[in-house]
């Protein structure tokens, strides 16, 4: 799959269809759409497209600014190209995109840039100057501008539409089998390891401290089920999250403790993946009861995972 970053200097030798939204997450409604435009482009011998921004655009349309992301940029790329799709348009969502009149962008940039034959949007597809466009808006000037178009229906799970909002409160409220059941995988972090105060290793349970961008959701305080992905090598793992209230007052940390693993972490990009919330995190009177909780959430683990 190639990343296309400008919008100049176009070079796709042949008509395409094109994915457009936000995709972050790319959780199962978007997995669909996206297997469908891909089915569809190869059929009618075109080049898939998914047309997306680098930040979203309620950056520049709202005054409370964008939602939490979900994922990363290397992330989306990775499971995109999983999907089939051949192009991925990543592109900042400046003034010019602010601006532009709903027809103005289906004209100047998906057929005049893009030759797009064939356009494949969610029910609830918005764009173009103060999201004045959305899916019907597109479908009727399929005819003027030639091309086709497949308004994907939202996707239900247990009687909830899947979406990405959804899914940022599952994770905020720390209820990680309902995101990973609508995201299709499991959710998770990456980041960098940094130093922490080492205390861990102190009370037998050396952890890794990540380091993640302030602009992505984290699940709620607590201690999780989790695997570790450090040199494409999946290892178990528990994670905390939280402000180590026994320890006294601290910002809010990542902290995860790696079965079976000796070496040398910082530095390192891992990511973490998340299975399931064991508790809460909970403040204890002295620092043997901390270790003794310890203990009993490897324990657990342990037992989650049958190893």
């Amino acid at each position: 799959m190639e990343v296309i970053t400008s919008l100049e200097n176009i070079e796709i030798d042949s008509n395409t269809g094109i994915a457009l939204g936000s995709f972050d997450g790319v959780h199962i409604g978007h997995q669909a759409l996206i297997v469908n435009l891909v089915d569809v482009c190869k059929k009618s011998n075109l080049k898939s497209v998914v047309y997306t921004f680098r930040n979203h655009p309620r950056n520049l349309t709202v005054s409370n600014g964008a939602p939490k992301r979900i994922i990363t940029d290397k992330k989306k790329f990775h499971l995109l190209a999983e999907l089939g799709v051949d192009y991925t348009v990543f592109i900042d969502f400046d003034d010019y995109q602010r601006t532009l009149s709903p027809e103005k962008f289906i004209k100047e940039i998906l057929k005049d840039k893009f030759k797009m034959s064939y356009a494949v949007v969610g029910f609830n597809y918005r764009f173009g100057y103060r999201a004045q466009g959305d899916a019907a808006f597109l479908n009727h000037l399929k005819e003027k501008y030639s091309y086709d178009v497949m308004i994907v229906k939202a996707i239900n799970i247990q009687d909830e539409v899947i979406s990405s909002t959804k899914i940022r409160e599952f994770i905020s409220n720390g209820d990680i089998g309902k995101a990973n059941l609508f995201l299709g995988r499991n959710y998770s972090i990456v980041g960098n390891v940094i130093h922490g105060k080492g205390l861990g290793k102190e009370f037998g349970f050396p952890t890794a401290n990540i380091f993640v961008n302030k602009d992505y959701i984290l699940p709620s305080s607590g201690v999780y089920f989790t695997k570790c992905i450090i040199d494409n090598k999946m290892y178990y793992s528990i994670t905390n999250i939280g402000v180590n209230p026994t320890i006294g007052k601290n910002p809010i940390s990542i902290e995860t403790h790696i079965f079976k693993f000796d070496g040398d972490l910082y530095g390192k990009e891992i990511e973490i993946l998340f299975f399931q919330k064991s508790r809460d995190e909970m403040k204890h009177e002295k620092i043997q009861d901390l270790i003794c909780q310890i203990n009993r959430d490897v324990q657990l683990a342990k037992k989650f995972f049958n190893i």
